[in-house]
């Protein structure tokens, strides 16, 4: 009975999750639809945006020529119309891609210039009644009569570009028509702004001049005679696209509307991935539930049995960590008894060395003192460590350290210590031990040896991390080794030491002294620890 139960609520779930994930996968497709002409209205908002930005340079342009010229005490030559052009355009990057023209009130090109030449095309004593049609004339003549900027229609220039013509009346000082300026500004500039690099590949681009003309970074398609012998890959008929995907935009520039549109290259389908990926998802929960379902009947007995099972394992668990407890507990105590006994040995010592009036004894002892201290630092460290094998080694090092000083040090030495080693180093016990004796038969040595009274004296130890080993270095500002010393052939005991103990971490030790008498060790820890 209770599994007709559960096998009923199974069912029911998977009819629910069914209906779910049917909800999911058309909220995920009106998702992405609406991403999709998200994209497409962003990126169109952010061209109009800069177009617009770019139509206010134009404006800003036409209207510091326009004042200029009304400001002028005399009506500016062509060389000086051309200077003034230039300081106006600045670090404005226009290059040719403006001309300035001034005809009369008979509509003669008086003057032609751009920044760089003045009549390249041949043009000046040209009648614009022989390249324009009788409409623009009139409108040409209505504008003299007006003190307004009004932009024409783009243009097929002879310079082989588009231009859009700004347009206005000049004066002279007794307010006489004189003619009109018509600053003609490449279209490409503006249009330019709807071909950023982020949109170029994925979107095209619509412009309409009244409704009716085309315009493309190179042509105007109205009927006039084309220059330029390039055309705009990016042309939108140069793509099948449908006037439905177009969203468009009006930009009203002093009274010329252009009329802007922007759709996609490509019709952009809706990936089925994710919807396949549900289905996939929901079959997979499905065979799974059933799979569960039949795994659990038929493992209800055997979870009985490992229910049982785990009572005694948490039984036997128990017991061993009672078992674990005292082993550490007499690790411990191990540690405790070896430090206690190497300081027993070291307290013998030092009776021995009050006893003795042989000062080469009592410095052999004072030795042995140190390197048993070292070792039994050691001892101490494990015995407060929580793993019982490894040690802070930045710690270790200070307190040895210290205790040389305490031992074998003058009073009121002049002494700089610098330990660099990271907090967080740590090695086991016998790499521990090792580095410690080392450690020991350096420090004493610049004790004995290297530093003076009369001076600043130094001391620095570093153990960096190497590939895939270490390296301890230790310097001192004493005089250090004479040259050419050979430790193979050394009869000091401490220098044989050393290269010992070097030699059972695997390592080399090399010395130098350039300013700084400086040994340098590389080593590998021990891999086993009798700690462990």
């Amino acid at each position: 009975m209770i599994i007709s139960k559960r096998l009923i609520v199974i069912v029911l779930t998977l009819i629910l999750g069914g209906v779910l994930l049917q909800q999911f996968i058309s909220s995920y497709q009106e998702l992405e639809r609406k991403k999709i002409q998200d994209k497409l209205e962003k990126t169109h908002s952010d061209a109009m945006i800069r177009a617009k930005a770019g139509i206010d340079v134009y404006a800003a342009l036409v209207s510091s020529l326009k004042s200029h010229l009304k400001n002028t005490p005399t009506f500016p030559t062509e060389i000086e119309l051309q200077k003034y052009l230039n300081d106006l355009l600045g670090e404005i990057k226009f290059n040719d891609s403006i001309v300035v023209s001034y005809m009369d009130t008979n509509h003669v090109f008086k003057y032609v210039l751009t920044p760089k030449t003045i009549d390249a095309p041949g043009l000046k004593g040209v009648s614009l009644k022989g390249l324009l049609d009788k409409e623009r004339i009139k409108a040409l003549d209505k504008l003299m009569t007006t003190d307004n900027i009004r932009i024409f229609t783009p243009i097929n220039l002879r310079e082989g570009w588009v231009g859009f013509p700004f347009n206005f009346t000049v004066h002279d000082k007794q307010n006489n028509v004189l003619g009109y300026m018509a600053p003609v500004i490449n279209a490409k500039y503006l249009l330019d702004y709807f071909y950023e690099e982020t949109s170029k590949q994925e979107f095209v681009h619509k412009f309409i001049v009244k409704d009716t003309v085309d315009l493309t970074r190179e042509v105007v398609y109205n009927k006039t005679k084309i220059y330029n012998n390039n055309r705009d890959p990016e042309y939108y008929k140069n793509f099948k696209i449908s006037e439905d995907d177009f969203i468009y935009s009006n930009i009203n520039v002093f009274g010329l509307n252009l009329k802007i549109g922007s759709a996609y290259k490509e019709k952009t389908e809706i990936s089925n991935t994710i919807v396949y990926l549900a289905y996939l998802w929901y079959f997979i929960i499905s065979l799974a539930i059933i799979i569960i379902f039949y795994l659990f009947l038929k493992n209800k007995t055997l979870n009985r049995n490992l229910n049982l099972a785990n009572t005694q394992i948490k039984t036997k668990n128990t017991e061993l960590e009672k078992s674990l407890f005292k082993i550490e507990t007499l690790i411990k105590e191990i540690h405790h008894r070896v430090k206690n006994n190497m300081q027993m040995i070291s307290g013998i010592l030092s009776l021995q060395q009050e006893e003795s009036n042989d000062e080469a004894v009592k410095s052999a002892l004072e030795q042995s003192k140190s390197r048993i201290h070292s070792m039994a630092l050691v001892h101490e460290k494990l015995y407060g460590s929580v793993s019982l094998k490894d040690i802070k080694t930045k710690e270790y090092t200070k307190q040895l350290l210290d205790f040389v000083e305490e031992i074998i040090g003058v009073k009121d030495l002049n002494l700089e210590k610098t330990v660099k080693i990271d907090d967080d180093l740590i090695f086991d016990g016998d790499t521990t031990s090792n580095l410690g004796l080392i450690l020991n038969e350096l420090v004493t040595n610049s004790f004995k040896h290297a530093f003076k009274m009369d001076k600043i004296n130094s001391l620095e130890i570093s153990i960096l991390k190497k590939n895939d080993h270490y390296l301890l270095v230790y310097s001192d500002s004493g005089p250090g080794l004479p040259e050419n010393y050979n430790f193979e052939a050394s009869e000091s005991l401490g220098m044989q030491l050393i290269l010992i103990l070097a030699d059972q971490l695997n390592g080399e030790m090399n010395y130098s002294n350039d300013g700084k008498s400086t040994f340098k060790i590389q080593f590998k820890p021990i891999e086993v620890s009798f700690s462990d």
